[in-house]
């Protein structure tokens, strides 16, 4: 049957609702897009600038939690950096999983594969521990037992052998305390690249087989496959769950105030408890907080649209 057939003529009375609908809904079209959430947290924002300006209160409290706000940026971008370098190295080691050795395999192959296998079941490990743990936990666990553990073992075993080699008795001691800003960096990288990694993984994984058997049958290595044919492509569909982690890193800085780094939760924190004002000062870091945020997530958009606009063209 032809698609003339199929479609049903109108009548003149179908016409006249559907033209009726629209001059109903066109004036009222606008306040169903508008966006109602934006306008909501713009006019608390403004409320709270105002504030600020007007109320010494107020305007002593972000004077004291302004303070910690270069901090929160170090913490989040430093943090970031590392955790995309390690997420980047896990998720290239498991989008390949492991294959058992082939028949005719030299020796050397068969170790390669051998070799190949546990570290993707370490990489594996290490990725669902992180996972599974608390964020909070963890850096709990990082800044009492783990750094004070790694910290005396070097001081013990590895500073003393030093200090021999070089002939040189005064070289000091490695001074790595579990409650300082080494120890959140450290801690919050090795969290979020557990979950970058699955970004990276799925990314490179989104690449067409195709493309890289034809790349390899010209010769070229595997990290040359990454750099040239499956990073570029997979940088696209990446970039929105990784400016959506940095956001996440930027909130998650908060936690830190576990390990007493003087951050703006931890300063907000102890001017609430010294002042007793709860609300204005939570109210403020929540400003603080929500301007980070959202100007996070608007250049994340801005590239979005930059990427896709030099795709189409």
């Amino acid at each position: 049957m032809s698609a003339a057939l199929e479609e049903k003529p109108k009548n003149d009375m179908d016409d006249v609702e559907e033209r009726s609908r629209r001059r109903l809904a066109g004036p009222l079209s606008r306040l169903y897009v508008a966006p109602w959430w934006l306008i909501f947290l713009i006019f608390l924002w403004v409320y709270l600038v105002v504030q600020i300006a007007n109320s010494e209160e107020f305007s002593r409290i972000y004077e004291e939690l302004s303070e910690g706000i270069s901090l929160t940026l170090f913490l989040s971008v430093t943090a970031y950096f590392f955790a995309i370098v390690f997420g980047l190295l896990l998720g290239i080691i498991r989008a390949n999983a492991p294959r058992p050795p082939e028949h005719g395999m030299r020796i050397t192959q068969v170790a390669g594969r051998i070799m190949h296998t546990a570290v993707y079941n370490f990489a594996t490990m290490f990725v669902e521990f992180m996972r599974g743990i608390p964020p909070l936990v963890f850096l709990l666990i990082s800044g009492f037992i783990l750094v004070p553990a790694l910290r005396n073992n070097i001081n013990d075993g590895l500073v003393p052998w030093l200090r021999e080699l070089m002939n040189n008795p005064d070289l000091p001691e490695l001074v790595w305390r579990g409650r300082d800003n080494g120890t959140a960096i450290a801690g919050l990288s090795l969290i979020y690249s557990a979950f970058l990694s699955e970004v990276f993984r799925a990314g490179i994984q989104s690449v067409d087989k195709g493309q890289i058997e034809a790349a390899k049958s010209l010769g070229m290595s595997y990290f040359q496959v990454l750099r040239y044919i499956v990073i570029p492509q997979a940088v696209r569909r990446m970039l929105p769950p990784l400016g959506n982690d940095f956001i996440s890193m930027i909130k998650d800085t908060s936690l830190v105030t576990v390990l007493g780094i003087n951050e703006i939760t931890q300063l907000a924190r102890k001017w609430s408890g010294s002042t007793f004002l709860y609300v204005e000062t939570y109210a403020v870091l929540s400003m603080i907080y929500l301007t980070l945020t959202i100007t996070g997530s608007m250049l994340v958009q801005l590239m979005e649209r930059h990427l896709h606009r030099n795709e189409n063209d």
